[in-house]
């Protein structure tokens, strides 16, 4: 019978999807109240406190409802409160509250507005921008291409073959998969090369550690990152988090491949920031309506095409002041 009623009152809930810090109101009156008598709702698809104020209790006696009389305390700390962060979540199904202290809210991130960083990997995790220009470089001399700075630069950020078809003029395109196949093999035979860039690791423990989803969103081919995974082991604690090529149709700039990174996390565009190389990375997030940061170790070399608003790191450190 008490769960019954305790149902029947939380079902006349207007139930906030967001966090809100407020005080606790009685359950029936909606009084604002520092202390209560607690019950606990465990049916009807509800997991959660039930609080109600002196007046509304006298009046619940008589359904024979039990309670405990205290003070509000944090789910996490334990320490007592009038004012907290009222969170709903939903798994398996099941509504259920929790309350925590504003300390223990700022530490659990709970009204943080960025939740979650996808990073792009070659350029921006893993310096191979040279092997990959050495690697053009090669494959148009070995077939008498001529390669521009441009085109170096162009071919930043997207597919191998989106690149090859950029740069490929159009009485060789039928070279297409010979000029490619090159290109790979001077990678993967120069892929022991590449390094991280500084700090890069300690960033992401300590983003993770602070409560952040951590992504890699990249171009690149499951095998070669696969072969990356093997040479930085350090980086496979997030390997069941990487979107690769094979995973979506349409390359950079397509919003294609952000738009499936979101869906896996469980955020909204919103709700994350996209770190790139390239000009490919940040025409990727306009189209995806994905917050941009611009990742520039050397800020002298800044791609003048990135507008000057979009924030740009030349650390990974540097993350930490833009989520502040």
């Amino acid at each position: 019978m008490e769960q019954k009623n305790l149902l029947r009152i939380v079902k006349t809930w207007k139930i906030s999807d967001k966090p809100e810090y407020r005080g606790f109101r009685c359950a029936s009156c909606q009084k604002y109240i520092h202390k209560a008598w607690h019950h606990q709702l465990r049916t009807g698809g509800y997991r959660t406190p039930v609080h109600f104020c002196n007046l509304c209790k006298a009046k619940l006696n008589t359904l024979r409802m039990k309670g405990v009389f205290k003070t509000f305390t944090c789910d996490n700390c334990g320490k007592k409160m009038y004012k907290s962060w009222h969170v709903w979540s939903k798994k398996g199904g099941i509504l259920a509250e929790a309350h925590f202290c504003k300390n223990c809210g700022d530490k659990l991130g709970i009204d943080r507005k960025i939740k979650g960083v996808i990073y792009d990997l070659d350029g921006t995790i893993v310096s191979t921008t040279k092997i990959h220009e050495a690697a053009w470089l090669y494959a148009g001399e070995k077939f008498n291409v001529p390669i521009s700075k441009e085109m170096l630069l162009n071919q930043k950020g997207v597919s191998t073959e989106a690149a090859a078809k950029m740069i490929l003029p159009r009485n060789k395109k039928y070279l297409l998969r010979k000029f490619i196949k090159a290109k790979q093999k001077y990678v993967i035979d120069n892929i022991n090369k590449a390094i991280l860039f500084p700090g890069i690791l300690k960033v992401i423990n300590q983003l993770t550690q602070k409560g952040y989803k951590i992504w890699i969103c990249t171009s690149a081919l499951k095998a070669r990152v696969e072969e990356i995974l093997n040479i930085f082991t350090s980086l496979k604690k997030i390997k069941n988090n990487i979107i690769w090529c094979e995973m979506y149709r349409k390359g950079k700039p397509s919003p294609e491949a952000l738009n499936l990174t979101t869906k896996k996390m469980g955020l909204a565009k919103t709700e994350v920031y996209y770190i790139g190389d390239a000009f490919s990375d940040y025409k990727t997030s306009a189209a995806a309506k994905v917050k941009f940061i611009y990742f520039c170790p050397n800020i002298r070399n800044r791609d003048k095409r990135i507008p000057k608003p979009i924030p740009i790191i030349s650390s990974h450190k540097e993350i930490f002041k833009l989520l502040k």
